[in-house]
């Protein structure tokens, strides 16, 4: 007698689409707070075991929803002979794009699911908030700065502007961006 060997049930792309787009839907509508699994299944017409099967926790599944989303607000920075006018340009972007409804969105959902579940925190450091830093420092060293001064102020202008408009909301004003980046690359030492 021989036994049947299955196959592991693969993901399914139209189930996947389906669960990412209510998701994020929700997300927009409701916040992190008032997202549940089961709204999501009701949304993407799939039972909620669907959702279990493939990420193991709300958080989980707002991580992917959100890192996906990523690469509209992870932008390279446009290299001129002037670093300062780079990076601030870069600065003024990244404001923009926390400062409209749907980014702001996701800064705050990515504050929250960070701060309540240590392995999301773990993967969006790695999927966003790296990568932003990792920008700046590139840029910077490029142009002669060291190593550590890169990230010193890499870290201050990113945590300037993200804590910012963390506090002020959508009414953070762009500009200030650019003032944030200049303050703090003037004031740190490039060597």
């Amino acid at each position: 007698m021989t036994a049947e060997v299955t196959t592991p049930r693969r993901r399914s792309e139209k189930s996947r689409v389906a669960i990412v787009g209510a998701t994020r839907d929700l997300l927009l509508e409701r916040g992190f707070d008032k997202l549940s699994i089961e709204a999501v299944a009701a949304r993407a017409g799939v039972g909620k075991q669907t959702i279990y099967r493939w990420w193991p926790s709300r958080h989980a599944l707002v991580a992917d929803v959100i890192l996906e989303d990523a690469d509209r607000i992870l932008r390279p920075i446009v290299t001129t002979d002037d670093v300062t006018a780079d990076v601030c340009r870069w600065t003024v972007t990244l404001a923009t794009a926390l400062t409209t409804s749907r980014g702001h969105a996701m800064l705050r959902i990515l504050t929250i699911a960070g701060v309540e579940h240590p392995d999301t925190q773990a993967r969006l450091q790695a999927g966003f908030n790296t990568p932003l830093r990792d920008t700046v420092t590139a840029r910077l060293i490029a142009a002669g700065w060291t190593g550590e001064a890169a990230r010193d102020a890499s870290d201050a202008i990113v945590g300037g502007v993200v804590y910012a408009i963390l506090s002020e909301g959508r009414s953070f004003q762009t500009g200030r961006a650019e003032s944030i980046a200049r303050t703090v690359l003037s004031g740190v030492s490039a060597r």
